[in-house]
């Protein structure tokens, strides 16, 4: 098996994957965007009528590994598989196929059937009429385009069934917001403690690891200033790997990179200690990947499982817990809060309800938070630091 070689790693690095990361030697990082034109999602989508039905799925599944070569250790890839899927216009697919299989050509990949062939890339193109996984009816000048970037050979049919399987479940409406209660003081979370928490990437952001919509840009799913789907020519995701496939793969590779390089924030210290004084107590479950909770030796529950049975988090809350803390979540697409509130548990959230970009604060209010819910507008770092003090 050929590996493709990301980039060297330190000790530490190679350490840090191995023991939190690693599972038979390998990290399996994944993901899924499933994007359709609907009317309920009109803004971000472009739908007018029923003649604009355009979808677009993206699903990536690659396989690292430590590889060590003259004793320096190099992340690796030892298998690699990106699907981008669409329905379109008849013109769109055709125009979008185009630049793809003349970028191919240039860039030297030597065809065989619906394959093509470059080192230990093979990709392959696939139209249909019809797509045979296709549950929704669409315009008839409408046809669809299968293109998978993978390692040579690598069986995809597990992974492609899998997210195939996935795409049937039911659309996410936006959770409607109610009137929740803001509060200043952290004094007065301290009547809902213990509670079991739930993560979001605002603690993880803190560590430097890219924020999530960072990777909706880089699989070109949608664009986080409008909010806008990426369909047809403003999808240059596969193009891009074709023409520069080394500096694709670094990019790919950012947000795994950062989980190993990633250290422990005060703020995951403070949260530490209030979970060793049993303020906070059992499983975590946890939006991110980084595997920082773990590494406190802290059970977390990772919910970003790209599997229909287990997409939906299945939780098991203490018997003795009061609240369910949610730090940096903005949408709780895994229902966590809402199985939380059907346990008779009250929902508290620190969070910022925004961010800082290069034009200062941008508000990002939370997607649902009800009636009876609790926001503590802070940041993960400052709320622990209180706490940890209003503990003592």
């Amino acid at each position: 098996m050929n590996k493709y070689i990301i980039q060297e790693i330190s000790e530490k690095q190679a350490e840090v994957f191995n023991k939190y990361f690693a599972e038979d030697g390998n990290f399996c990082f994944e993901g899924c965007w499933l994007r359709n034109q609907r009317p309920e999602n009109a803004k971000k989508s472009g739908y007018i009528d029923e003649t604009t039905q355009r979808r677009r799925y993206v699903h990536f599944y690659d396989t690292y590994c430590d590889e060590v070569i003259n004793g320096k250790h190099y992340l690796a890839l030892a298998d690699y598989y990106l699907y981008v899927t669409n329905t379109l216009p008849k013109e769109e697919i055709y125009a979008y196929v185009n630049k793809i299989t003349k970028a191919l050509d240039e860039n030297n990949f030597i065809k065989n059937n619906n394959s093509y062939f470059k080192d230990n890339t093979q990709v392959d193109i696939m139209f249909y009429e019809k797509h045979p996984k296709n549950t929704s009816e669409f315009p008839a000048n409408y046809i669809s385009c299968d293109i998978i970037i993978r390692s040579k050979g690598f069986d995809y049919t597990k992974h492609y069934d899998r997210m195939w399987a996935l795409s049937r479940k039911m659309y996410r409406m936006p959770e409607q917001r109610g009137n929740p209660t803001y509060i200043t003081d952290v004094k007065e979370i301290l009547k809902y403690l213990p509670a079991q928490v739930e993560m979001g990437c605002g603690p993880s952001i803190d560590t430097g690891i890219p924020p999530l919509y960072e990777m909706h840009e880089t699989y070109k799913v949608q664009n986080h200033i409008t909010g806008k789907f990426y369909f047809c020519d403003q999808d240059n995701l596969i193009l891009s790997v074709i023409e520069d496939e080394a500096k694709m793969r670094k990019i790919f590779a950012k947000v795994p990179i950062a989980c190993i390089s990633a250290e422990h924030t005060n703020g995951y210290k403070y949260f530490n200690e209030l979970y060793k004084k049993v303020y906070f107590k059992g499983t975590v479950y946890n939006n991110n990947f980084d595997r920082l909770v773990k590494r406190f030796d802290i059970p977390e529950k990772i919910l970003r499982i790209y599997d229909i049975n287990e997409y939906i988090a299945k939780t098991n809350f203490e018997t003795d817990v009061k609240s369910l803390v949610c730090m940096g979540c903005h949408a709780d697409r895994r229902q966590v809060e809402r199985q939380a509130r059907q346990n008779g548990l009250k929902i508290i959230f620190i969070d910022p309800e925004g961010f800082y970009n290069k034009d200062g604060f941008e508000p990002y209010p939370i997607e649902g938070p009800k009636d009876g819910d609790i926001i503590l507008k802070m940041t993960f770092e400052e709320a622990m630091k209180k706490l940890l003090e209003a503990t003592k």
